[in-house]
């Protein structure tokens, strides 16, 4: 697995390369480049050879000079996921997961369809709150960070609400592991099969089990979460990446049609549910 700063090299190393390409099919020099956009020539190499980072207006700039208006938003959108390419857990949790779980409720709230896959845990939006405080103290635990998970617990159900308030769309793919994962005791895990099995008949739910198919064309080590078609946040062992360039965010909508592809929904999901749920009575 690559560190968090090895992809943040890639990424900006890519838009770089993505700057210089544009000029050449534009056939002009550098110097030309910075001539006709009022810059240093230095400018143009620091950009092309990822010294320098370029701003918004930069890249507004380079594509007018080089007549390529129509790969002015893409970029743009690189630029921004760049600046905001990897935020730290240590950072976001320095006060606990509680603070992190509130952060989470702006965004839903101005989402309207969401597209979420998890192979290995039950997504949060759809957790019991037995569940989510098994998980949530799983985490506390692993990144020994301030122990907040009753204020986190509350904050990840407050989230649940958008479920049940305006015309949101929620597609949500979860991996076969995820059913039989313990994250809370036995008898909590039956009731967290129990609601997602109520989930399946939700108009506005779409929730799949993906399953091991021999053709299937992607399997993500990443879970992920698209918010519309704004942005995809990306969760990691030691961080969060957020994505925003569109180029980005369409590979990731390519990536969950194929998942759903492998997925089953209705009675055999439940029959799935029904069978992991039987799995965890059987414990207690």
């Amino acid at each position: 697995m690559s560190s968090p700063q090895q992809r943040l090299d890639e990424a900006r190393g890519i838009l770089a390369a993505r700057l210089r390409e544009i000029r050449s099919a534009a056939g002009i020099t550098g110097r030309d480049l910075a001539q006709q956009a009022g810059w240093h020539f230095s400018k143009v190499s620091k950009l092309e050879n990822n010294k320098q980072l370029p701003t918004e207006a930069d890249v507004r700039e380079w594509c007018r000079v080089c007549d390529a208006q129509s790969q002015t938003t893409d970029l743009v959108a690189s630029v921004r996921n760049v600046n905001a390419f990897y935020t730290q857990w240590r950072r976001l949790e320095e006060t606990g997961i509680g603070q992190v779980q509130r952060s989470f409720l702006p965004l839903y709230e101005r989402t309207n369809h969401f597209r979420i896959f998890q192979h290995s845990a039950i997504p949060g939006l759809v957790q019991t709150a037995a569940y989510a405080r098994g998980h949530l103290s799983k985490i506390v635990g692993f990144r020994g960070i301030p122990d907040d998970v009753d204020t986190a617990v509350e904050a990840r159900m407050k989230q649940q609400e958008v479920m049940t308030t305006g015309a949101r769309r929620f597609a949500l793919l979860i991996g076969e592991q995820a059913l039989h994962t313990p994250y809370c005791a036995p008898a909590d895990m039956a009731e967290q099969m129990d609601k997602l099995a109520e989930l399946t008949r939700r108009a506005n739910v779409s929730l799949g089990v993906v399953i091991w198919r021999p053709d299937t064309s992607i399997w993500p080590p990443e879970n992920f979460w698209i918010y519309d078609t704004e942005q995809v946040r990306v969760d990691t062992v030691p961080g969060q990446v957020r994505v925003k360039a569109p180029g980005d965010v369409a590979l990731y909508e390519k990536a969950f049609q194929a998942l759903s592809e492998s997925a089953v929904y209705g009675d055999e999901a439940r029959a799935l549910f029904a069978s992991a749920r039987q799995e965890w009575a059987g414990q207690t």
